[in-house]
């Protein structure tokens, strides 16, 4: 990940302002260990740090901002930075709380979405050795609570590459989708489902 700094002259900023004059107030590879644990704390073990999830993921802040000052020296200015310029829009910053947006696999209430058109195209990277059971059986959302889908072709493969360094590229129809009675929700940059039908994928692209 890029650092995250302040300049006078152009603000906040993520890698280098344009003046080249600003301060770096978190290097990249810090900014990835706190986000990587954010995600963490938000999505699976918040018991584990005495933090609480109301229904809808939402966490006091100041409760998050306490684990994240113990084990990172990380203040508000900070977490706000990385919740601002987090390239997959995972977080969410409302009334002095703080939630991920998706990827929960303990319970919350996830049936919300943001507003915005569904592209006609959505994107799931995957394994190669996930295909056949796929296309038999559809996507499912395993260990989690929805069925995570890209927005672009590029940020699947990037996914993708988590499980498998030449991933396979899954093309969703969403009209197709929403045809099958299944809602898609818009989350930042990702989009989520409860179940995608094999009917329903018409491209499976090798990388």
């Amino acid at each position: 990940m890029k650092p995250l700094g302040f300049c006078e002259r152009c603000g906040y900023f993520e890698g280098i302002c344009r003046c080249k004059r600003g301060k770096i107030l978190i290097d990249g590879e810090k900014r990835e260990r706190v986000s990587k644990f954010l995600s963490g704390l938000l999505r699976h073990y918040p018991e584990r740090f005495n933090v609480e999830l109301d229904e809808y993921g939402w966490a006091n802040i100041r409760d998050v901002l306490k684990v994240l000052r113990e084990r990172y020296g990380i203040d508000r200015n900070i977490l706000e930075l990385i919740v601002r310029f987090d390239p997959k829009g995972r977080f969410e910053i409302k009334n002095e709380k703080i939630r991920a947006k998706y990827g929960h696999s303990v319970r919350v209430k996830f049936n919300w979405s943001e507003e915005g058109e569904i592209p006609p195209k959505l994107y799931h990277g995957t394994h190669p050795k996930n295909i056949d059971s796929i296309l038999k059986e559809g996507l499912r959302p395993m260990k989690r609570l929805e069925v995570h889908l890209s927005e672009s072709f590029e940020d699947a493969v990037e996914v993708g590459k988590r499980y498998h360094p030449n991933p396979v590229v899954l093309v969703i129809d969403t009209k197709s989708l929403l045809n099958h009675g299944f809602k898609i929700r818009k989350k930042g940059k990702v989009y989520t489902t409860d179940y995608v039908p094999p009917e329903c994928i018409v491209d499976v692209v090798k990388t």
